[in-house]
């Protein structure tokens, strides 16, 4: 009977301890996953950046070649 209880107490451990070790490399996958997803994330937000301030100076020489314009038009 005790030897039983200490059969079904092993093999619970056993379950146990293989639950555990597939937590952990689920675990160890989901870090390296997000790691990777934030490299990204900072790539995308620096290249954002870029295109905003590449979208400005076109924005400021689209605007300034219509001031030229509106001065020609205005002189013919």
């Amino acid at each position: 009977m005790a030897l039983e209880k200490f059969e079904r107490l092993e093999a619970g451990l056993g379950r146990l301890l293989t639950a555990y070790e597939e937590l952990s490399a689920q675990n160890r996958e989901s870090l390296a996953s997000r790691e990777a997803k934030d490299l990204e994330l900072a790539a995308l937000r620096d290249k954002v950046a870029k295109l905003e301030k590449e979208r400005d100076q076109v924005r400021e020489r689209v605007d300034a070649l219509l001031a030229k314009l509106e001065t020609l038009m205005q002189g013919a």
